[in-house]
């Protein structure tokens, strides 16, 4: 399966925000802390994002409603691979899915 690079920010047994390239899409992936349960989510929500928003707006846009309309579902945190080090690379395969369906 092809890998992506990607950036990260925050992590917790892995990276828990993740900004990569797929098929020409930025993508971002949030995995955060769910106060409600009081531990962090298991599933990535993944995010179409904006053409020309960077990683330090990346956090203000998640909280706005507009963000909503970029939604494109979640995938669980078990069904990415990561390289060795879990802080380079990302398989494609679930978010190439998620893109077409």
């Amino acid at each position: 399966m092809p890998m992506v690079p990607f950036k990260y920010g925050g992590f917790w047994d892995v990276p828990r925000y993740i900004l990569c390239r797929v098929e020409e899409n930025q993508l971002l992936l949030e995995a955060g802390f769910d106060d409600a349960l009081d531990e962090y989510s298991t599933e990535y929500r993944v995010y179409a994002l904006p053409p020309g928003l960077d990683w330090d707006s990346i956090f203000t846009w998640l909280e706005s409603p507009s963000s909503q309309s970029h939604y494109l579902g979640s995938i669980p945190v078990n069904e990415i691979h990561f390289d060795e080090s879990k802080r380079k690379e990302i398989e494609t395969g679930p978010l190439i899915k998620l893109i077409r369906h």
